[in-house]
Formats: C-alpha cells, structure tokens, sequence
C-alpha cells in the first residue's frame, strides 16, 4: 500500500500494520488496497463513500473495508463547504486509528479451514463496508490497544480474536450477496473523487446535469451511463443522499428550523425535501430530530 501522508506507525509485524495520523492516508480520493482496513475514528466527521452508499461517519465510528474495494473517505476538517465552517463553529479535530491486515500472507488453505467460516464470510462482507456494532466497540478498542505493546507471538492470535468479535456482531446473509460491479480502473478513482468531491463541496446549491458532467469532459447521457455502471445508482440519488446527510447533521447539531435546513442543504422547496427525507430516513425532519435529541 502507498503512503500519501506522514502516520506515526505503532506497531508492525508480516500480517499487519497498526498506525495513528490526523489526516486520512488517501486524502480526498477513491483508492483500494490489498489489505483489509479497519479503520477507528477517534475523533472527526466526514462521509464514508462505497459503492452504492454513502454515510456520515463520526468519532467514535469504526468501519471494517474489504481488501482491493474502491472507498473514499472526506473529512469535515478538509472540507472547503460546510455547515460548521459556514457558521463559524469549530470542525472536530481528527485523530484515526487504522489497522492494515494482509490474509493473503497467510494463505488461502489457512482461510478454508472450517475454524475460520465465520471469518471468510466478514471478509466477504465487508466489501460492502461493515460498522462495528455499538456493544463490540469497547472490546474491538481493547483489542486494537493490546495489539500496540504485545510481542510479536502474541500479534496473530490477538488479531484473529479481533475479526472474530467483530464476526460476532453480524448477521451474514448468503442470498443478498453484492453484485459484481465492473473493476475500477485508476481513472475511474481520479473521476470518482473528483465527481464525490465536487457533489461533497457544492450540494448546498443547484448542481445542473451538465455541470457536472463537464467535470469530468464528458456529455450528461455518457456520465449519466458511466456513473450507475460505476457505483450501482443514480447520480442524482446520490446527490439526494448527500443533501439529506447534511440535513440530518444541521438537524441534530442546530436549532435552525426545516426551512432554513431544507434550503442549507440544496432543496428547492420544502415538500420535497420532506418527501425525499421521509423516504430516506422513514420519518419527517421534525420526528428525526425530536427522535434523535431524546
């Protein structure tokens, strides 16, 4: 894997790497790797972009990514738009912890035996990019601080009770498996960022098809084509969803009123904002934030 910024490593064996920074090691870019990541924030706000989904992401998040999946993260502190910097109210500083695991080392005949089921099937889900659950934060953290000071014959079997507390928390679904999306190309990860970056740091206002599209010298039919073959939905899904992961950040951070939310966050007009609120979120805007407060 390349390093794109300074990271204080704290501990390192064959299989893995364990490392601290302020800064996110692909900044403000699609990218995959060989290894799988699982990734804690510490502290820090942003979006978490995979495949067809895109989610706030906060301190105290820890995601688990798939090994060569194509994600981005973009957080608040290296935003150029944001309803924290456009108030004046301070960006949470970011502190991550992030952990580079590499099975192949291990070989694939180690991953077929029938202790490690479990395992195979997070790794395969997490192509898709998992959440820890809330109950298995406090062991996955202590996990994550053993591996920092243990001996180095200590590292695998530490590691391996790691994946398996997390394994313990999901429910593994065979039918409702990820379709094959078509494999990304280094240009299609410099056009996708630029594209989510663009949407990231412009939402809050009109975003016409062609705007967009020219982003990326292409004409809107061909983008419009090129990004669901890309990402699995729509573009204009997608820049719905940004909106209203804005919305519900304004929604539980502020006391502005709908209205002023629905225009901050690059709605027209207040009916569609809570049509599409609802059929996102499954209640208003005014339910989510009573509901959220409590």
């Amino acid at each position: 894997m390349t390093d794109y910024y300074e990271q204080h490593i704290i501990s390192q064996g064959s299989t893995f790497r364990l490392s601290s920074a302020e800064v996110y090691h692909a900044l403000h870019s699609f990218h995959s790797h060989n290894e799988i990541e699982l990734l804690y924030i510490v502290s820090g706000q942003g979006t978490f972009s995979i495949g067809e989904r895109s989610h706030r992401v906060s301190s105290g998040t820890i995601l688990l990514i798939g090994a060569n999946v194509p994600h981005m993260l973009k957080f608040e502190s290296n935003r150029y738009y944001d309803y924290a910097t456009k108030h004046a109210s301070p960006t949470t500083p970011l502190q991550l912890l992030t952990l580079h695991f590499s099975p192949d080392k291990l070989g694939k005949e180690f991953w077929k035996l029938s202790e490690n089921n479990l395992l195979g099937e997070l790794f395969t889900a997490a192509k898709k990019g998992l959440y820890v659950d809330e109950e298995l934060k406090p062991q996955t953290t202590s996990l994550l601080e053993q591996l920092k000071n243990c001996p180095n014959y200590q590292t695998l079997s530490l590691l391996l009770q790691l994946w398996n507390v997390i394994a313990s928390g999901q429910t593994f679904d065979s039918k409702n498996e990820s379709q094959e999306q078509k494999p990304f190309k280094k240009i299609d990860e410099t056009r996708l960022s630029m594209i989510y970056l663009y949407t990231m740091d412009n939402f809050y206002k009109e975003i016409k098809l062609s705007e967009i599209a020219a982003i990326v010298h292409m004409v809107p039919n061909a983008f419009c084509h090129y990004f669901r073959s890309r990402t699995g939905r729509s573009y204009f899904d997608f820049l719905i969803e940004v909106r209203i992961e804005n919305a519900c950040k304004m929604l539980i951070e502020g006391n502005e009123s709908v209205a002023s939310i629905c225009t901050d966050s690059g709605f027209s007009n207040l009916s569609n904002f809570n049509r599409y609120f609802k059929k996102k979120m499954g209640k208003s805007p005014v339910s989510y934030r009573q509901d959220r407060r409590k």
